[in-house]
């Protein structure tokens, strides 16, 4: 009962409850060895919790709800930390936003497993900026094509341009061609065939640079810095350039 979010003196109460039958407060204070004025907190609160119910109100007898009552409530208080933790993690951005504006000392965050990667993509649409890539084909095998697929549409859904250096491929080559990186908001830059071939991922958005590992560990680490982010940026956009003039045309495709 006490790791379903209950005190002690509220678990005894209702252990009274359950042993007892129908009690008063005085009498269910006499069981338990609480004051009156508890016994009387300790009723109205598993009431409010759903465990108990006040049977007779003129005479304040109250009746323990079926044990049920308790995974009931232990399923509402996981749903009200789940919420809680998403409520969290979306406002942090901001505030850790203000922390660097006025600190230069970089925060980092490590996530693990495939979940973790997809935090880091969810933090992406969260704050809705422009993104610096370099790719690797390896997220396919982990994160598969649908949901890659579906992560693309919402981030040019959320207006969200994204400057990426990849390898050549078949199909990256068909989507720079057809319509499909102009739709995606995706401005590509090819690297030469097997030059990056790290199953790493790097994502540099807003002041964050996020390192995605899509190898035997899966994993992601955030870097949270202004200027490291300024630095990979400018990293991307010298390599863009560099390699804009050797882009594989049709024939070679």
């Amino acid at each position: 009962m006490k790791k379903a979010g209950l005190t002690e003196s509220q678990a005894k109460g209702y252990l009274a409850l359950v042993e007892n039958g129908d009690l008063t407060p005085n009498e269910l204070a006499k069981i338990s060895g609480e004051n009156r004025t508890n016994a009387y907190a300790i009723v109205d609160k598993l009431v409010s919790l759903g465990l108990a119910t006040k049977k007779d109100s003129s005479k304040a007898i109250y009746i323990a709800n079926h044990p049920s009552a308790i995974e009931t409530l232990a399923e509402r208080r996981r749903k009200a930390i789940v919420r809680n933790e998403l409520e969290v993690k979306q406002g942090l951005s901001p505030l850790i936003d203000l922390f660097y504006a006025n600190h230069e000392l970089p925060g980092t965050r490590t996530l693990q497993g495939v979940d973790g990667i997809k935090e880091v993509y969810a933090d992406t649409l969260r704050t809705k900026k422009d993104i610096y890539l370099v790719r690797t084909t390896a997220d396919y095998s982990v994160l598969g094509l649908d949901y890659l697929e579906d992560y693309r549409e919402k981030r040019a859904a959320a207006g969200i341009h994204t400057y990426g250096l990849t390898t050549y491929t078949k199909y990256g080559y068909k989507a720079s061609t057809d319509g499909t990186d102009e739709q995606m908001l995706f401005i590509r830059t090819f690297m030469p065939e097997q030059s990056y071939t790290a199953p790493v991922e790097i994502d540099i958005y807003a002041n964050k640079v996020a390192f995605i590992s899509f190898g035997e560990t899966q994993m992601a680490t955030i870097i949270d810095s202004p200027t490291i982010a300024e630095a990979m940026r400018q990293i991307v956009k010298l390599l863009s350039e560099h390699l804009a003039a050797d882009q594989p045309s049709e024939d070679v495709a």
